[in-house]
């Protein structure tokens, strides 16, 4: 176990997704490479009747596979035999995405009459763990200790141990199950990555390279800006990125040496960071400002909603973005004939650059058991399918002969199938899992070979993401797949603190690229920081990454 763990911290330490979260389809590893538990399968009840299970879940499917229409999938009735051999039988209340948290809120807070499960992603840690504390929620290990055949836990104690790193509440027990990604390439664990990706096309209607410098990212996108590439008559072509939290995730600052969260898990020095006190940050706030006043980034579209952003996505008026180097749903969206994106990174700035990486391994979401559930061995042998390897399979391939096929041994997603292909793949009910159940009803459960991703990727995406598997992480996304879970007392002091100091962050960085603030303010505007509690924050985490890297030792 020890070995094990150790690998895994370097396979974080070395980082990776998910594409995304979600309900984004993924090829994933064949799930023979998974061991099976050598226990017992659970027997649906002497008598017949069925095991109930009620869960209150995002309805999140994506535009054209959706989960309301799950009984005319041929892999959803291959999962529905899996539970019925368990004896179980599952009834879903499902809430439209959008309207999930507020649902979840108003239904936790009355504490009554609640769902056997609960999907509690909109909660972070903290909100969770008060549900612990309250007893709302209970914990899974104790339930299946008592009840599982023996499949969860040997996933999460043994194949995966780091789910447990990163689901293990300071009192030693697990509240919550989760999304799990395990990548690996050339037999070794690798990462994925979000990088800014560009006009493949355009580039190559105006005969020009990639960019390599800052510099040149400004002249490529003022060609495409001045040569009207989407040939609508108004210079309208831009490059969008996140800037929904800190305004630091966004592919252009990580050009600059910045950190990519309001705080970053520095993984080489070992330590908590901050932007704020990094080189690069001013010189990265003023190429932003000078985005903005060259009328290459929109202005409008700070703070924007994913919605807002995507419309510019789909009128063919986007000349690069921040996203997955091997995605493939940028180019469906577009209106525009062969579209193509390429992603790029590292460009010089005179600082020394680096690439948002995930970990190679790493879980997320939340599902919990709460306190009215009256079957424990119900939910036990929920477990004991969600993650068993057959699960795996129907969740990232679908079925053998429908959505993959056998290549050398290797599973393939067959022509056709996946996430450049979701309408026909809808109208064709053919689909993995994944795009029906995964992320939002149930967890993705992702085990997978780079390798297998390149079979339905274009070259240049699969040149790409080969150059940098191996990259060194310096600050790795998902950084809370770098912290143990805190314990109330810093849960407490961290909602005091965060909620003042991500809304100056954000105000601050939106008034430097706007030119509302001066850098003549710079030492002002840090002590503000330092006085919202910038520097006590960074020791919290400090405190959880340092025992995070004990629970390794």
């Amino acid at each position: 176990m020890k070995h094990l763990r150790n690998i895994i911290l370097l396979a974080l330490a070395a980082a990776m997704v998910l594409s995304l979260l979600g309900c984004a389809p993924k090829e994933q590893a064949p799930a023979a490479d998974t061991p099976t538990a050598q226990a017992p399968a659970t027997q649906a009840p002497g008598d017949g009747s069925a095991m109930k299970l009620t869960m209150l879940v995002p309805n999140n499917s994506n535009q054209f596979i959706k989960f309301d229409e799950r009984e005319e999938y041929p892999v959803w009735q291959e999962l529905k035999a899996l539970f019925a051999a368990k004896g179980l039988e599952l009834e879903f209340e499902l809430i439209p995405a959008d309207q999930y948290p507020t649902t979840l809120q108003t239904r936790i807070a009355s504490g009554t009459d609640l769902p056997d499960i609960v999907c509690l992603t909109p909660f972070d840690d903290a909100s969770a763990m008060d549900l612990a504390n309250k007893g709302t929620i209970l914990p899974i290990n104790e339930i299946a200790d008592a009840y599982s055949d023996g499949t969860f836990n040997s996933f999460i104690r043994e194949q995966y141990p780091f789910m447990a790193q990163l689901t293990t509440a300071p009192d030693g027990n697990i509240y919550w199950y989760t999304s799990i990604q395990a990548q690996t390439y050339q037999g070794k664990p690798a990462p994925t990555c979000r990088v800014i990706n560009i006009r493949k096309d355009w580039l190559e209607q105006l005969n020009l390279e990639a960019p390599k410098t800052a510099e040149e990212f400004v002249s490529v996108m003022k060609a495409f800006r001045d040569n009207d590439m989407n040939g609508n008559g108004v210079a309208d072509e831009i490059v969008t990125v996140d800037t929904s939290g800190d305004f630091f995730m966004t592919g252009i600052a990580q050009w600059f040496g910045v950190g990519n969260y309001l705080t970053s898990v520095d993984v080489v020095n070992n330590k908590i960071v901050s932007p704020w006190y990094q080189p690069g940050i001013q010189d990265y706030l003023k190429y932003m400002q000078q985005l903005v006043a060259e009328g290459l980034m929109d202005p409008d579209l700070i703070g924007a909603s994913y919605e807002q952003t995507n419309q510019r996505m789909v009128e063919n008026k986007v000349g690069a973005t921040f996203d997955y180097c091997m995605q493939m749903w940028l180019e469906p969206s577009i209106n525009a004939e062969n579209p193509e994106f390429l992603p790029i990174a590292n460009l010089d700035t005179g600082y020394e650059p680096y690439i948002i990486i995930e970990p190679s391994f790493f879980s997320w979401q939340k599902w919990a058991v709460t306190k009215d559930c009256k079957n424990p061995e119900a939910v036990a042998a929920l477990l004991d399918v969600l993650y068993s390897p057959r699960y795996e399979e129907l969740t990232a391939w679908g079925i053998e002969g429908q959505t993959y096929e056998m290549v050398d041994g290797d599973r393939q997603l067959m022509e056709g199938v996946g996430g450049a292909f979701w309408e026909q793949n809808a109208a064709d009910r053919n689909s993995p899992g994944s795009c029906l159940w995964a992320g939002c009803v149930f967890p993705t459960v992702s085990l997978y070979t780079m390798e297998s991703q390149f079979t339905s990727r274009p070259e240049h995406k699969n040149e790409f993401q080969k150059s940098v598997a191996f990259q060194k992480t310096v600050y790795p996304d998902a950084k809370y797949c770098y912290m143990a879970i805190a314990t109330d007392e810093q849960n407490q002091r961290k909602a005091e603190l965060i909620t003042d100091l991500s809304t100056y962050s954000s105000e601050l960085v939106t008034d430097y690229i706007l030119g509302r603030a001066s850098f003549d303010d710079w030492d002002k505007h840090i002590a503000q920081l330092q006085a919202l509690g910038l520097d006590e924050l960074i020791a919290i985490e400090q405190s959880q990454y340092d025992a995070f890297l004990a629970f390794s030792k």
